[in-house]
């Protein structure tokens, strides 16, 4: 026990890390979640320093020495810590609100304390900045840290700590909390939706799947069971229709990758045991949704496919999403660098929304159909390219690391079977970015804690997940403690 606990702690504490909001989301405001975070991410980065996954034949503090300077070399490290900053500054820099003007009798948007740098509603910036802070030990973690086993068992945690947390939301939901079941409505007031973190989770299952008969974890199989069967039901219960398919479209695909790599490492048998163990899974998600989900879910879910009104999309959601990307638009071109300010979006339909707008929104109506948009009116260029620029930093590692992998794989003698044996999570992270991307044209659940910790790490894990090129004196360098 205590070897596996030094072992895979870290990424046991890294899956804490990332899934901790899920637990929080239906009983918890932004305020707790963001203290919850804040204090994880600081385990989280001790476990980092002191705890990383070590190579054949390296000594701890070897480990210790070496993840220290990979960290020290890291552009990303330093460029993230900036964005941390700028989050924090975000945070203190609140004060955007509605100003009336008694002289002149007009109504307009007040400006935060420092109108040159970023700003928002007051209140708002605590849980970005616990987030931003959360990102700059994950990316590390998972690009410098984990090896090879750490990083199956930190898709397994994650997967199944995500079904626990989507179980026990589905009983508040059978129980009556009001605030559980008015998230499993999926309101598109403020389309931000708990559902794709529970997706992504589910996406990460697979791998999991795979990497469990990989390494014959037959004693954890149940707890993967319910990382499967639980995050199908998160994703089912906190998701509208649209965002469940770009999910389990997502989950397929990675399971194909998943397939083929238990193929070419493991035989047809392993296939077939990991198809018949999903199946088991999904029995355990199909019951519990049976039971436990409240009819009112189950009556809304799906209803066009046995002729309920309206389609994929609710009625209406077109003419409401061009609407609200219009008023996106217009704030956006009066502010175009910093934005009106972080949470301001609900205020820029007050001052921009015509006659014939109010008659297509809902009551309360805070939010933008369109993540992107929304993003440009509330942050600007400024924010959304500070928001990508990671994104790019990963994308260069990960074209850098594939590449290489693909040549030894061809200098091989065994080409093909080289290829087919690249590990699934390097596809995982590429997929969870862009699902999340997609589903971002019709939500903004991209910028919630568990949704951007959890596509962030697996983007991260992505390009360290490939096979490096072996250098002599290196030994098996994926070989952890």
């Amino acid at each position: 026990m205590q070897k596996a606990i030094t072992k895979y702690g870290l990424a046991a504490h890294l899956a804490l890390l990332a899934v901790a909001p899920l637990f929080l989301f239906p009983f918890c405001g932004e305020a707790w979640t963001a203290r919850t975070i804040l204090w994880l991410t600081l385990l989280a980065a001790v476990w980092t320093a002191m705890e990383p996954s070590r190579r054949r034949d390296e000594m701890l503090h070897d480990a210790r020495a070496r993840v220290a300077l990979s960290v020290a070399r890291d552009p990303l490290f330093w460029f993230s810590l900036v964005l941390a900053g700028l989050a924090a500054v975000r945070w203190a820099n609140g004060g955007v609100k509605m100003a009336y003007d008694a002289e002149n009798a007009v109504w307009s948007l007040a400006e935060p304390p420092l109108p040159f740098l970023p700003g928002g509603v007051s209140g708002t910036g605590c849980l970005p900045f616990a987030t931003a802070l959360a990102l700059v030990v994950l990316f590390q973690a998972c690009r410098h840290a984990l090896g090879k086993s750490a990083r199956v068992v930190f898709l397994f945690s994650s997967s199944f700590l995500a079904g626990v947390a989507a179980f026990v939301a589905g009983v508040a939901c059978a129980c009556g909390s009001d605030r559980a079941l008015g998230l499993s409505a999926c309101p598109l007031t403020d389309a931000s939706f708990a559902g794709s973190a529970f997706g992504l989770h589910l996406m990460g299952s697979m791998v999991a799947l795979a990497g469990a008969f990989e390494r014959k974890w037959k004693q954890s199989l149940p707890l993967l069971a319910v990382g499967i069967g639980g995050s199908a039901v998160g994703l089912y219960l906190f998701a509208p229709d649209a965002v469940i398919l770009v999910y389990a479209l997502g989950a397929l695909l990675v399971l194909a990758l998943a397939l083929v790599y238990a193929q070419a490492r493991l035989g047809a048998v392993a296939v077939a045991k990991c198809l018949a163990f999903l199946l088991v899974s999904s029995l355990l998600a199909v019951l519990f949704a049976m039971g436990a989900v409240p009819a009112s879910v189950r009556d809304v879910r799906f209803a066009f496919l046995s002729g309920g009104e309206g389609g994929l999309l609710p009625e209406g959601f077109a003419a409401m999403r061009d609407a609200l990307s219009g008023i996106a638009a217009k704030a956006w071109r009066e502010h175009p660098w910093l934005g009106t300010g972080l949470g301001s979006f609900g205020l820029d339909i007050r001052f921009n929304a015509t006659e014939a707008d109010w008659a297509l929104f809902p009551h309360g109506q805070v939010g933008a159909l369109n993540g992107w948009w929304q993003m440009l009116a509330e942050r600007g260029i400024a924010g959304t390219v500070l928001f990508a620029a990671p994104l790019f930093f990963l994308a260069w590692t990960f074209a850098l690391r594939a590449a290489g992998a693909v040549k030894g794989a061809l200098a091989g003698s065994r080409a093909a079977e080289g290829i087919l044996s690249i590990h699934p999570a390097c596809g995982l992270g590429v997929l969870a970015v862009a699902a999340t991307a997609a589903c971002g044209f019709v939500d903004h659940s991209f910028w919630r804690p568990e949704t951007a910790m959890a596509a962030g790490a697996m983007f991260a894990m992505a390009g360290s997940a490939f096979p490096p090129l072996k250098k002599k004196s290196d030994g098996e360098s994926e070989t952890e403690k």
